[in-house]
C-alpha cells in the first residue's frame, strides 16, 4: 500500500467534569471506572461545532486549504445540515465533503481507510479527516462494556500523499488491515464476544505483518482508545504484544472521546516527547463488529524536529 501521510492534528474537549457529579445521577457503580478515571469532558456545544474547534487548528498548520472535508460522527442528529455548517465555519463551502458514520468509537479506522484510498486514487490530494461527538445525556456516558466513560471532543488531521513539509507531528500510514464479523442473529454466549475480538486482533496484526515484511520487535509502541488500563492490557495481550508497548492517552483526565481517542494521544505523546523519529506504531480502533489495526512510523526527518 503506498504510504499517505498525517499530519496537522488538532483537538478540541469540553470542560473536565469530576467523576463523581455523574455517579449523582446514575444508577450503576461507577467505583470500577474510578481506578482509572478522575475527570471526563462534557460540552454544551453541537457536536459539528466541537468538530469545527479542532479542524480550525488543524486548517492553522496546513500550508494550502484541503480539497476535500470528511466529517466522521456517530451522534450527530442531521448530518447533512452539520457538515454544511462545518463547512461554511471552516471557509470551505466549494470543498467537497462527505459525512460518515457506523463503527461508533471505531470509526477512526474505516473513515481513514476511506480517506488513504481518495489520496492514494489521486482524486484528492489533501484530505481533511475530523471527527467529533459528544453523549446527549448522563446514561449515555457509560459504554454498555464498560471499557470506559465516554467524553465529548473532537479530533482533526491532514491527510496527504506527500510529507507536509510543516512543523508538528507528521506521522507516516504505512499498512492497514481489517475484519468485520456481524453476528446479530446468533444467541449471545458468555465470553463469545471477547474470543471474537481476541481472534479479529490475531488476525489484523499477521496480515499487518504479512503486508509490511515487519516483525512484532519493529513496534515500539501500541496505541488503543482510552479504556480501562486492564481492558488495554488484555487487548494488548491478545494482538501478542507486552503491557510495556501501550502508548498511553490521557485516560484520568480526558476519559474516552469516542473515535477521536487516537489521533489526540498521538498529538499529545508527540509534544510530550514521548515519540522519537523512526518509531513504528501499530493504532488499533475497534467498533462493534470490526476490529481495525494501522501501521504509523514517525518520519526519521520531519520539519520542527
Amino acid at each position: 500500500m503506498p504510504d499517505v501521510h498525517l499530519s496537522a492534528i488538532g483537538y478540541a474537549l469540553g470542560e473536565p467534569r469530576e467523576l463523581s457529579e455523574l455517579q449523582a445521577v446514575l444508577p450503576d457503580d461507577l467505583s470500577v471506572l474510578a481506578e482509572d478515571i478522575v475527570h471526563y469532558r462534557a460540552s454544551d456545544a453541537e457536536i459539528w461545532e466541537l468538530a469545527a474547534a479542532a479542524a480550525e487548528q488543524s486548517l492553522a498548520g496546513c500550508p494550502e486549504p484541503p480539497d476535500a472535508l470528511v466529517y466522521v460522527s456517530q451522534n450527530e442528529p442531521d448530518s447533512a445540515t452539520a457538515l454544511a455548517r462545518l463547512a461554511n465555519r471552516l471557509g470551505l463551502t466549494t470543498c467537497p465533503s462527505i459525512a460518515l458514520s457506523g463503527h461508533d468509537c471505531g470509526n477512526f479506522g474505516p473513515a481513514l481507510g476511506v480517506v488513504r484510498d481518495m489520496v492514494v486514487a489521486g482524486t484528492r490530494r489533501r484530505v481533511l479527516l475530523v471527527l467529533a461527538d459528544r453523549a446527549r445525556e448522563p446514561r449515555q456516558r457509560l459504554m454498555a462494556s464498560g471499557l470506559s466513560l465516554f467524553s465529548d471532543g473532537a479530533a482533526a488531521c491532514l491527510v496527504t500523499a506527500d510529507a507536509p513539509g510543516t512543523d508538528g507531528a507528521t506521522f507516516v500510514l504505512e499498512a492497514a488491515a481489517s475484519r468485520t464479523e456481524v453476528r446479530l442473529e446468533e444467541p449471545e454466549v458468555a465470553g463469545t464476544g471477547m474470543l471474537t475480538t481476541v481472534r479479529l486482533a490475531a488476525e489484523t496484526i499477521a496480515e499487518l505483518l504479512a503486508d509490511t515484511g515487519r516483525s512484532r520487535d519493529d513496534f515500539r509502541h501500541v496505541v488503543f482508545a482510552n479504556y480501562r488500563t486492564a481492558s488495554q492490557k488484555f487487548l494488548c495481550t491478545a494482538m501478542g504484544f507486552g503491557y510495556e508497548r501501550i502508548l498511553p492517552g490521557a485516560v484520568a483526565d480526558q476519559a474516552h472521546c469516542f473515535a477521536a481517542d487516537i489521533l489526540i494521544t498521538l498529538a499529545q505523546r508527540h509534544a510530550d516527547g514521548s515519540l522519537s523519529p523512526g518509531d513504528r506504531l501499530l493504532a488499533s480502533a475497534t467498533g462493534p463488529h470490526a476490529w481495525n489495526t494501522l501501521a504509523l512510523s514517525v518520519p526519521i526527518r520531519q520539519a520542527g524536529r
